[in-house]
């Protein structure tokens, strides 16, 4: 009997991962679940995966091991339903950007569930190249995939989620979650409070009706992270409010700055601040902010953990059924 494992939301993310794992060559039984029927149909017929199972509760039935890859709401909404269903032995993990919340929403889960929450991290690469929009099986090469496993965690556990990130080609990455929000704050949620202030601003403007003519690439590029799903996007920014006010307070003084330079008719002022925000930004792309990274070969490491990964969820098939 093929270890189970369920991934409830088939978007981009739970499309990706089906696929990574099908190129992995696993021995696995992968069961989907998505609330619209034709994307859980489709995603079946196209070998992402297994089967799909349009009721929840069946699609959970003997898995090992349930991906909640859907937006924050979606990961709050399906824990309260499942919070009484699951059984001891079987493992929970999502992809949501904030963690404390889903953490604390978890704890509902019965004695012997075991919730480790995820989120995976893919940078552009050195030429600016950025994922695509599109499902794939490479999507998670060479990603950073933060875990944040609370501290009285089942080692196992967590050794199964490590495996598993390492299956599908991401390193992992272990945080405290409360530190990994407050660093996802100033690296990714400040910049869809950035995108939202800029579309509030223009498109709120009396000369909007003119403006929007001029409104192009760049401008569409800029405010893109402001068209996420509203629901989970307020959420997010809801309970990241206390940091996120103390980002704004900065990324005003830096508008502030920006401001006075203006003020000045200083040519070469201007030239200066934008080398530096450029050359900050090559030192990121560069992977220079830190200490200089080694290449290291991850193969063995990765075959490795795949077995641990695939050990260590056959030891709990058929551990999740419904009473």
């Amino acid at each position: 009997m093929k270890p189970r494992l369920t991934i409830i939301g088939l978007g981009r993310l739970g499309s990706s991962i089906g696929l990574a794992l099908k190129k992995s060559g696993a021995e696995l039984e992968i069961i989907g679940h998505d609330k619209v029927r034709d994307v859980g149909n489709a995603a079946q017929k196209t070998g992402v995966v297994d089967k799909h199972d349009w009721n929840l509760y069946n699609a959970c039935e003997g898995a090992g091991l349930i991906l909640l890859t859907m937006p924050l709401a979606g990961v709050l909404e399906t824990i309260e339903l499942l919070k009484d269903d699951l059984v001891p032995g079987v493992i929970v993990t999502d992809t949501a950007s904030v963690k404390e919340p889903v953490t604390r929403a978890a704890r509902a889960f019965k004695p012997g569930v075991h919730f480790i929450g995820g989120h995976p991290i893919f940078r552009p690469t050195r030429d600016g190249a950025v994922a695509g929009a599109e499902a794939h099986a490479d999507l998670f090469q060479n990603a950073m995939y933060c875990l944040t496993p609370t501290v009285d965690a089942d080692p196992d556990a967590v050794q199964v989620l490590a495996g598993f990130v390492s299956m599908l080609g991401a390193n992992p990455l272990f945080l405290d979650a409360t530190e990994h929000d407050g660093l996802a704050a100033g690296a990714q949620h400040l910049a869809t409070v950035m995108a939202a202030a800029l579309l509030k601003t223009t498109t709120a403007s009396s000369g909007w009706r003119e403006l929007n003519k001029f409104a192009g690439d760049d401008y569409f590029n800029a405010t893109q992270l402001a068209t996420r799903e509203v629901k989970s996007t307020a959420q997010i920014l809801h309970l990241q409010r206390a940091v996120l006010q103390l980002w704004i307070d900065q990324s005003v003084q830096t508008l502030r700055e920006l401001k006075q330079l203006l003020a000045q008719d200083d040519p070469a002022a201007l030239e200066k601040f934008l080398a530096t925000a450029q050359e900050a930004r090559r030192q990121w792309l560069a992977d220079e902010v830190g200490a200089p990274s080694h290449a290291v070969d991850l193969s063995e490491v990765k075959s490795g953990a795949a077995r641990m990964f695939l050990g260590g969820l056959a030891n709990r098939v058929g551990g999740n059924k419904k009473k």
